[in-house]
């Protein structure tokens, strides 16, 4: 059996080498000429790190990433609301939550693949489904057939766009994340998370004595921004609590992304016969928890369990979609109303998301980090890959 895999992000890369640990033949298709040289930061949270140990690649990940020392949530003016020890984290869960950049990632799930299991400069145009295979033509006029299609081609999948015959069902959330590297260090602190009226910032340490940040404001509010300005940043936050205004100052102007936030309400379907979705393609969610590349992970190594030993097709992608849909249906709402809550800006209503966030009592936030930070799947064993 071989699969065709369409996005060569780290949801793409991660599903090659679960079905390639699992016995069969993947290939993935990126339209880009090559990765991005350095490109954003993102955290991977110990879910994530649990599904990398399954894929053979965690320690590999952790040598270029920066672990953080546990979680705090802050008001805008530095009164602490919650923290959670990294300790605390690592006796749980077995990892903290670490930061490394996108690229790094890529590098690293790249090189646990053979050198010809991903073509560049290649997009997809389009697939047809048989009988007994899936049919993928690409626009520098090659065609490939495989058993198997798999979309993790992103939010705007085209081929989730053909598998459901919809592409314009995207949610917009309602406001703007800015996110940056700061070239200042914050190595040993936690991850930080700081809450106003209606904007938020957080802030994880990255190797080499630098940090990735994000600035979150309501579109209302961020219509007001010209186009990835510092300045207009370092202005807005200059009263919120250290170290706030001194990552957005030790900021380069280069080192800015502007994007705006949408996701998808959770669907019931993610695949057909033949053609299955992963990751931002098949339930794209809010940043608010951290959690996009960490679910594609889970979704990678959670497939390649239910085609590993071969077997038809369609129970199989069945059975995936069963198995992945609750879970991510349960993180794409929470993280969808925690960006509502951010967006408040009645004194009274900030005052009471705050005060609830201190007192919620110890074994519900053990409970939601038990129910975010676990992953287990089966064991995934290390063939030789070359």
């Amino acid at each position: 059996m071989r699969a065709l895999i369409i996005g060569g992000g780290p949801a793409g890369l991660a599903t090659a080498l679960a079905l390639r640990n699992g016995g069969m033949a993947a290939t993935v298709y990126e339209r880009r000429a090559a990765p991005d040289p350095v490109g954003t930061a993102l955290t991977l949270w110990p879910n994530a790190m649990s599904a990398l140990r399954l894929l053979g690649v965690a320690d590999e990940v952790a040598a270029v990433a920066q672990p953080c020392d546990g979680t705090q949530i802050r008001r805008w003016d530095g009164v602490l609301l919650s923290r959670t020890p990294g300790a605390e984290l690592v006796a749980r869960y077995g990892w903290p939550g670490v930061t490394l950049y996108r690229a790094d990632l890529i590098g690293v799930l790249r090189a646990a693949l053979p050198a010809d299991a991903v073509r560049w400069a290649t997009t997809l145009v389009d697939h047809r489904v048989g009988v007994t295979d899936v049919t993928a033509d690409f626009a520098d006029g090659s065609r490939e057939s495989a058993s198997l299609l798999v979309g993790a081609d992103g939010i705007r999948s085209p081929v989730r766009a053909r598998l459901l015959d919809r592409s314009g069902d995207l949610r917009p959330c309602g406001y703007v994340v800015f996110r940056g590297i700061a070239d200042l260090s914050t190595e040993g602190a936690p991850g930080l998370m700081v809450m106003g009226r209606g904007a938020q910032f957080g802030a994880f340490p990255l190797p080499a004595g630098r940090t990735y940040w994000f600035a979150s404001l309501p579109d209302a509010l961020a219509a007001q921004v010209p186009e990835a300005s510092l300045a207009w940043l370092r202005r807005y936050y200059r009263a919120w609590c250290d170290p706030v205004p001194r990552l957005i100052a030790a900021t380069p102007p280069d080192w800015v992304v502007r994007t705006p936030i949408s996701d998808r309400a959770p669907l019931r379907r993610w695949h057909d016969d033949r053609v299955v979705l992963v990751g931002d393609a098949a339930h794209p969610s809010a940043p608010t928890l951290g959690q996009g590349t960490c679910q594609a992970i889970e979704d990678a190594v959670v497939l390649g369990e239910c085609l590993r030993g071969g077997g038809p097709l369609p129970p199989a992608l069945a059975r995936f979609t069963s198995l992945r849909r609750g879970r991510v249906a349960g993180v794409t709402r929470q993280a969808h109303w925690m960006g509502v809550l951010g967006r408040w800006r009645n004194p009274v209503a900030c005052a009471l998301r705050d005060g609830i966030t201190t007192h919620l009592p110890r074994r519900l936030q053990d409970l939601q980090l038990d129910q975010m930070f676990t992953f287990r799947a089966g064991r995934i064993s290390r063939p030789s890959r070359r």
